[in-house]
């Protein structure tokens, strides 16, 4: 595949038109590891219902899903560890008990989750990790980064072994330790790791104190080699009025890092926790060197890749 060239400009902002990062093949050939927060992300469907991780499977990106287990056991997608947050219709004493201490599945698989969202979203459901691994299969492309909130790699790796759906999932969290774990269990699986410094604001202190957050990560990385990291997601904050720069970590950090994950073999994601309603914020991620992303607005995401997309083909046109 060509790498992008000038011809694209109608579509992309000019200086992400004039990306010369080609790697490790065609400039948009990781895009389908662009995934959606919590499943739905946080402005426009539930998180974590099979209904909403479909809808973003249809629309060509991965998941973000996230996995506990209840008290007796059972493996589901659930953000929080209570349902407060999300369920409509219980009493507030079960909304506040923590779902793995206190809660089995026979409790909580017919409550609603969707609801809070919009009544359009009405009855939809928590699922358990069988229920959206089967919903998986048989459909190559759909893919879900499974971020660990206690169920453990171990368990996960042999759910998605179970379900023949292992090239499919990618164990996913903050810690590189539980990525040892899991390639115990499934050597040669499929990883993301995400890095956050959760700034407090976008002034130049917190950017530099973002920075050197990211470099000490990085350092801790680097004396393991990077081993079986698959992929990344940074988390980034955009700001286009920024006079200094618009980015928290700061753009050059951004490039540096990319940089060095790329040359490990590492595809890299980012998330705009600052930003992601705009589509310039992804179009800048993309120019910085990312392979794709993840987001809160999932259709503000959709769109750009279809650009990209149709970007990449038209230059291979030219």
């Amino acid at each position: 595949m060509k790498p992008l060239t000038s011809c694209v400009v109608s579509l992309l902002p000019a200086s992400a038109a004039q990306a010369d990062v080609v790697w490790p093949k065609g400039r948009t050939d990781l895009l389908h590891l662009s995934h959606v927060h919590r499943g739905g992300g946080a402005k426009e469907a539930p998180d974590n219902t099979l209904e909403t991780f479909i809808w973003c499977w249809k629309n060509g990106s991965a998941v973000e899903c996230d996995c506990r287990k209840t008290a007796d056991g059972v493996g589901i997608m659930l953000h929080d560890p209570t349902l407060k947050r999300t369920a409509r219709g219980i009493p507030p004493a079960l909304a506040t008990k923590d779902v793995s201490e206190a809660l089995s599945w026979n409790e909580i698989k017919d409550i609603d989750v969707g609801f809070y969202q919009g009544a359009q979203f009405e009855g939809q459901h928590v699922p358990t990790i069988e229920a959206t691994f089967a919903a998986m299969k048989g459909h190559p492309t759909y893919l879900a980064m499974v971020d660990e909130k206690g169920a453990g790699p171990e368990y996960i790796a042999k759910k998605a072994i179970e379900a023949g759906v292992q090239d499919q999932v990618y164990y996913t969290g903050p810690d590189h330790a539980k990525i040892f774990d899991w390639n115990k269990t499934l050597p040669g699986g499929k990883s993301l790791l995400w890095i956050g410094a959760w700034p407090g604001d976008h002034g130049t202190a917190e950017r530099a104190r973002a920075d050197q957050d990211f470099r000490d990560k990085m350092k801790a990385l680097r004396a393991k080699d990077f081993k079986y990291i698959t992929a990344v997601s940074l988390h980034a904050y955009y700001d286009p009025k920024d006079p200094v720069d618009p980015f928290v970590p700061s753009s050059d950090i951004l490039k540096e890092l990319i940089a060095e994950f790329h040359a490990h073999g590492i595809a890299v994601c980012s998330i705009p926790f600052q930003g992601g309603e705009m589509e310039e914020t992804y179009f800048k991620l993309f120019e910085l060197g990312c392979d794709g992303f993840s987001t809160d607005y999932p259709s503000v995401m959709f769109s750009v890749i279809r650009k990209l997309k149709e970007s990449a083909n038209s230059a291979a046109l030219c």
